[in-house]
């Protein structure tokens, strides 16, 4: 079965916060007026105490307190307050699900492949913001399976980590369908656009030789793994200068170090960003 065919994702999955997709909309628009994404966030209170929360963490080590949306768009500026939007809503989205340690694996996985895919855009002429979404988003159909078959896919998770399995094959053996394919059946949903379902679509499949989101976020995905934060806790594929080889990176050596030291970074921001 293919993942058109698969109505359980639109009666399982909680909507996704309409302001985060409304942001993502507006993603290519990198003169988009601060006010406008003030009023968006106003419209989801809850979502807006989250981001204060978060702007008042040891994440931003800020002197003075943020007390609302407005002033942390002055302070952090928008582009950054777009992205822990989006982080924040895919948070509070997976919320129920990360109680259970093997899952939270997935959370800090996601987390850890934005930031890197974000960084690893800055050495190329790729968006931050198309980057960091990419990464963020990239394993969503982990939360479309989970949806479905939640102790099914929690078992999954902790089997194949335990025993070295093929998750992709196993997946498609339990529920016919891979996180890949239920992942682009709901960019799909959410209507993001091409090239982020792209990206969600073969990350699994492709090897990063361009700048195109894809690749783009096929590489963070790994460079995330090289650094710790594998979603199944298993060592990883490849090394940082491995997965970099193709890649079309301004200078290799300054990324490679760049990328290199992100770990206790990543660490922090995990901690903060994490639902309370």
């Amino acid at each position: 079965a293919s993942a058109s065919d698969r109505p359980w994702a639109i009666k399982s999955l909680p909507p996704f916060p309409a302001v985060a997709l409304q942001l993502m909309g507006l993603l290519d628009d990198d003169d988009i007026p601060m006010k406008q994404v003030v009023t968006l966030l106003r419209m989801d209170p809850a979502l807006s105490a989250e981001i204060l929360r978060v702007s008042n963490s040891a994440l931003y080590g800020l002197s003075r307190r943020i007390d609302n949306v407005s002033h942390a768009v002055v302070v952090l500026g928008t582009d950054s307050v777009k992205r822990l939007a989006l982080t924040v809503a895919l948070g509070r989205f997976s919320q129920r699900f990360l109680k259970d340690k093997a899952l939270r694996h997935c959370w800090d996985h996601a987390v850890a492949t934005a930031l890197v895919c974000e960084r690893l855009a800055g050495h190329t002429s790729h968006s931050r913001d198309r980057a960091y979404t990419a990464g963020l988003l990239l394993d969503i159909g982990r939360l479309a399976l989970l949806a479905c078959y939640p102790s099914e896919y929690g078992n999954l998770i902790e089997v194949a980590r335990e025993n070295d399995f093929d998750q992709i094959e196993c997946e498609r053996q339990l529920f016919d369908i891979d996180h890949c394919a239920a992942g682009e059946w709901l960019g799909r949903h959410w209507n993001l656009p091409d090239d982020l379902v792209d990206a969600i679509a073969t990350h699994h499949s492709r090897t990063p030789n361009d700048a195109s989101t894809a690749s783009l976020a096929t590489a963070a995905d790994q460079i995330a793994d090289a650094l710790g934060f594998s979603a199944l806790h298993m060592p990883p594929g490849h090394t940082i200068e491995e997965t970099l080889a193709s890649m079309p990176v301004a200078d290799m050596e300054t990324t490679i170090a760049d990328l290199s030291s992100m770990e206790e970074s990543i660490r922090t921001a995990i901690s903060a960003i994490s639902p309370a």
